[in-house]
């Protein structure tokens, strides 16, 4: 084996410092601008997952990085090297690039993995007992060693994906670029490959670039996402960060709902449908419902009724809130409070003009105080009020009894309904 030329920067090496930097990085492909100013920056162990319309500017973006495009302008870094400056073996010794589309080719299975391991050999060296060992490891890693004598044009689409993915574990690369790995696979073979992807970034501490285009999958196992769109960088954080209805809105002109996963308590999105649709086959197209909650007693139906078609509004929620947690994940317009603090004059108007733009106030079984005693006052104001029931049938009270008059007030004019029920109801109330 022939050592890096790269190697004297080894030493240097350290997993606080970014393994990747991009800054300003612009591509044009025919004349057109295709990438445009995109900076980003990865860690080692980090996985940063790239998300973003068809023609956002994403394989391009990655192609660029891997040096199989040259930018406009801009620069690429690895380990604080110059991309530009080094050679292509000594490129492929630091990244390996997993393409979108896996080759057909007459050479078999094995072969195409052991491939992987080129950039490691000398000019006329041969793969040795070491490097076959490593090729029948990451074929198994990935299901592949049945298909380790079959030549790769005679396998499906996506088991030529996994032998493809298996050349790029191989490679033993620091940083890992990987376009679409899990677009030719079915369910199964899908979490097996991001769960590859993991323990890369977290057992060998590589540094991975995976673009996606199920967007809950990139919440479940990626560290951070970026947003293309139209070539430029518009939001990049954490999943809880960038998976916002606006964004989705934004980069993908859809309507959609952000919530926690019920197993991975990952972002799980939810698509109702396109942004310029008119959600006509939707129980709620075209209503609005108010909702009257706090400390999480809202959470719920405000779930329910955007998958249901409702446009959905709130009351006075205080900083800390859960249903205010709930509200901003879903887009839920609210009014807002500082935490444990009476609701002021202003608040209380700016909430009575939510309830008189509202088809329907709901009022929830939250606890009362003295801080947001004044939300169940503004229910009197509600012209269509529907009283959800508590539980457990009972209902904290913090205002001396004042809370529980005014709420036994509303339940006796209009009733009240299991939470179970609301839905129901709304369409009834429609229907007449």
């Amino acid at each position: 084996m022939i050592p890096s030329a790269a190697a004297e920067y080894a030493g240097l090496r350290d997993t606080s410092l970014f393994l990747l930097r991009v800054e300003g990085l612009s591509t044009m492909l025919d004349g057109q601008t295709i990438v445009d100013s995109v900076s980003l920056e990865v860690r080692r162990g980090e996985v940063l997952g790239i998300v973003g319309a068809n023609g956002s500017g994403k394989t391009t973006l990655l192609r660029t990085i891997a040096g199989l495009l040259d930018p406009e302008s801009g620069s690429v870094q690895i380990d604080s090297l110059p991309g530009s400056e080094l050679s292509y073996r000594d490129r492929a010794r630091m990244m390996a690039y997993m393409p979108q589309q896996a080759e057909q080719h007459p050479f078999i299975a094995l072969e195409t993995v052991l491939m992987g391991r080129y950039p490691h050999l000398g000019r006329f060296e041969l793969e040795g007992a070491d490097d076959r060992e490593m090729a029948y490891v990451a074929m198994g890693r990935t299901g592949t060693a049945e298909f380790a004598n079959r030549r790769l044009d005679t396998l499906s689409g996506g088991e030529r994906q996994r032998v493809v993915l298996a050349r790029v574990l191989v490679q033993q690369a620091d940083l890992l670029l990987m376009d679409e790995p899990t677009a030719s696979l079915d369910l199964h073979h899908q979490i097996l490959t991001m769960d590859i992807v993991r323990e890369e970034a977290d057992g060998r501490k590589a540094g991975v670039i995976v673009i996606m285009h199920d967007l809950s999958l990139a919440a479940r196992f990626c560290d951070r996402l970026l947003v293309l769109y139209r070539g430029h960088k518009i939001a990049e954080g954490t999943p809880w960060e960038v998976l916002t209805p606006e964004n989705l809105r934004a980069a993908f002109n859809i309507e959609g709902l952000v919530e926690p996963d019920p197993v991975t308590g990952k972002p799980h999105v939810l698509v109702l449908g396109s942004k310029d649709s008119n959600h006509g086959e939707l129980a709620g197209s075209g209503r609005t419902v108010h909702l009257i909650c706090g400390a999480g007693s809202g959470r719920r139906l405000m779930y329910q009724l955007r998958v249901s078609g409702y446009t959905v509004t709130a009351g006075v929620l205080g900083i800390g809130d859960s249903d205010r947690e709930a509200a901003e994940r879903l887009g839920v317009k609210y009014v807002g409070a500082s935490p444990f603090s009476e609701i002021n004059d202003s608040q209380h108007s700016e909430h009575i003009e939510l309830i008189r733009a509202s088809d329907h106030i709901v009022l929830c079984p939250m606890a009362m105080g003295m801080n947001n005693l004044r939300n169940i006052e503004a229910a009197v104001a509600a012209g269509s009020l529907i009283v959800v029931e508590s539980p457990d049938r009972e209902i904290s009270d913090f205002t001396d009894g004042k809370g529980h008059e005014l709420r036994g007030d509303l339940v006796r004019r209009n009733g009240q309904v299991p939470e179970s029920s609301v839905l129901f109801e709304l369409a009834r109330l429609a229907s007449r």
